[in-house]
């Protein structure tokens, strides 16, 4: 019986989000099929107060397809233009989190959060691995950082596309990543051979607990394939659609109605602060611009705080440089989840024993 519910409820999910999709799509709103399931799942919810299902595998197996479609953007030519631009990357990225770390100080200060929320719920990482860790750290609130991820979440997919595609969109330059080979022939072997990369990738993105390991795995092997051994077929459109779709129904409902209740207070100003983050990262688009002979929306999608699945589903769409946007990424993701939210969390610790000490002098 449960079995069933869960079925029924999933394509109630379906339908819902595939009519998002497909009303966004006739309306030419930016990223239909992610944007599209997001908007109408959320308000469905709001509306009806209707429980959703979507299982889990479904958002994973949208993250390995993505992935895949990442990972064969690359090419040697993008290697080498990532590597010679591993300084800036290295500076957008401290800036970024600086900036972050600012406004998370400002948001204590106003809503009286605590230390801890305001850092968690502040740094631009990846959404789950934020929570994880932030589960991790006893001082820490996860349903504070769930509210404040997740808003800056939704304020970054919307208004990054939107800029982009009505702000910037001159900038757009409609080139096609070159390709190893144009004589090339796919066969199906080819597709079977990049299934198992991709599968070999999310094992090795489990074992090796990268973040966002079913997106970051397949996406680092099929790239290794496509520099070092042969191309990748191309992922089929309706495959690259089906995934958006996935994705956006998963972010539709990570939304939760309780949340809502928290808008006049913490909302607001997380919603100014993520604004603000996003402005921030123009400016800094607009500087890499000066001193990299790259377009803007490139630039903008390789600054913008994540995440890596939407701003690269949008790069496709903008004809932007993919690869160099997904190192861009990248790196930042790896950066903040390796050493800055570790770091964080060490110092967060040690400073309530710290505190502990002082008080037990006393």
């Amino acid at each position: 019986m449960k079995h069933n519910y869960h079925i029924f409820k999933t394509v109630e999910s379906a339908v819902i989000g595939f009519t998002g999709a497909y009303l966004f799509s006739v309306l030419h709103f930016p990223l239909p099929w992610m944007l599209g399931p997001v908007t109408s799942i959320l308000i469905w919810r709001l509306t009806t107060k209707r429980v959703l299902h979507w299982p889990f595998n479904f958002r994973q197996l949208a993250l390995v397809c993505l992935g895949f479609m990442i990972g064969s953007s690359f090419h040697k030519e993008a290697l080498r233009q990532i590597l010679e631009q591993f300084p800036f990357m290295m500076g957008t990225t401290m800036l970024t989190v600086i900036f972050s770390l600012f406004i998370g100080s400002l948001m204590i200060k106003k809503s009286n959060i605590g230390v801890a929320n305001g850092i968690f719920g502040s740094i631009p990482g990846g959404l789950s691995q934020i929570v994880v860790l932030s589960e991790e750290t006893k001082e820490v609130d996860e349903t504070i950082v769930i509210f404040m991820q997740t808003i800056r979440a939704i304020v970054v997919i919307f208004s990054v596309p939107f800029l982009i595609i009505h702000g910037i969109g001159e900038n757009v330059h409609h080139t096609q990543l070159p390709h190893h080979d144009s004589h090339f022939i796919i066969s199906w072997w080819h597709y079977a051979l990049f299934i198992m990369v991709s599968l070999l990738g999310v094992y090795l993105g489990k074992v090796l607990k990268l973040p966002a390991g079913s997106l970051t795995g397949p996406l680092i092997m099929t790239a290794f394939v496509v520099v070092f051994i042969i191309p990748a077929p191309p992922l089929p459109d309706f495959i690259i659609l089906i995934s958006q779709l996935s994705l956006g129904v998963h972010i539709g409902l990570q939304l939760k109605p309780f949340m809502l209740n928290n808008v006049k207070s913490l909302g607001i100003y997380t919603i100014g602060g993520s604004l603000a983050l996003v402005i921030f990262s123009l400016s800094l688009a607009f500087l890499l611009t000066i001193w990299i002979p790259m377009s803007l929306t490139t630039a903008f999608l390789s600054t913008a705080p994540g995440g890596i699945a939407e701003m690269v589903v949008t790069a496709k769409i903008v004809y932007a440089d993919i690869s160099v946007v997904s190192g861009y990424q990248l790196f930042r993701l790896f950066f903040i989840m390796f050493i800055v939210l570790p770091l964080l969390q060490y110092w967060i610790k040690k400073n309530k024993t710290k505190k502990q000490h002082n008080i037990y002098k006393t």
